[in-house]
């Protein structure tokens, strides 16, 4: 799902692809019942609040980012929501950039509150997969 980009094992780089369409096709397997979203909603707000990055165990840390993100997107809130949750990670983790397959393109007012709740640079690319660039 994630990766370096532009960079190798020996040669660490701070620009990390996920792939926001992978996790629409998995979470879209998911049929929830109201119990089991709201402790999913309970979970995250613990984990917020606690706000500890267990890196042990991944190798590069686009899988700590992977990890941490999966615990924070979820199939009931909106696409813009889930993005800014990526991108705040991002942050938290010190990733210069991010970059994000999607299915489609968004639309100019998704991108704007997007770029207004994180204040980051964001490109859209729509080529054979739609791409989002965001500068931290």
């Amino acid at each position: 799902m994630t990766g370096y980009f532009g960079g190798s094992e020996n040669q660490t780089s701070s620009v990390v692809n996920f792939d926001y369409t992978h996790f629409l096709c998995e979470s879209s397997r998911e049929h929830w019942t109201f119990f089991q979203a709201m402790r999913v909603q309970v979970a995250r707000w613990r984990r917020r609040n606690t706000s500890v990055i267990s890196e042990e165990g991944c190798r590069f840390p686009s899988e700590a980012f992977t990890v941490e993100v999966s615990h924070s997107l979820s199939s009931l809130y909106s696409d813009v929501s889930n993005l800014i949750t990526l991108i705040e990670e991002a942050k938290k983790q010190h990733i210069e950039a991010l970059n994000i397959m999607l299915p489609y393109a968004l639309d100019a007012n998704e991108l704007e509150k997007i770029r207004r709740k994180t204040q980051v640079e964001i490109v859209q690319f729509q080529e054979e997969r739609d791409i989002l660039q965001v500068t931290l």
